[in-house]
């Protein structure tokens, strides 16, 4: 299958419609191709409410996964990639946020090996090495 959208404006909102093909059909000429992160066997979409309904099971079974929910999966990638070099205006463009310091302050978290660099590289400054 081939996931496809298409926005529509209502009134005052504007929401998005998916459609997913076969690949035997013609698209509808309004719609355009997108793709998903999460996706079934077939190839459509895997709806977020489905996954977090599956993690929460699973975290009620595993000890130390309390309170887990699916959405942390996107800060782990999101700090994982910026704490491996990645660009972030190239992390931002990959969440699809409009604004660069909303990757940065709500999905870059900072980690300990981070932390320790930024004190080791403030005593070099401070000449305190």
């Amino acid at each position: 299958h081939k996931n496809y959208y298409r926005e529509v404006k209502d009134k005052n909102r504007v929401y998005y419609e998916f459609y997913h093909l076969d690949g035997t059909k013609n698209v509808p000429e309004d719609y355009k191709e997108i793709s998903f992160v999460c996706l079934r066997p077939d190839g459509s979409l895997e709806l977020p409410s489905s996954l977090g309904i599956v993690c929460r099971k699973i975290a009620q079974k595993l000890d130390g996964f309390e309170g887990f929910h699916f959405h942390q999966l996107r800060h782990t990638y999101t700090s994982n990639l910026l704490a491996n070099g990645a660009a972030p205006k190239d992390v931002q463009e990959l969440l699809g946020h409009s604004d660069v310091s909303t990757t940065m302050n709500v999905y870059a978290h900072s980690t300990r090996k981070a932390k320790r660099e930024s004190a080791r590289l403030l005593d070099k400054v401070a000449g305190n090495d």
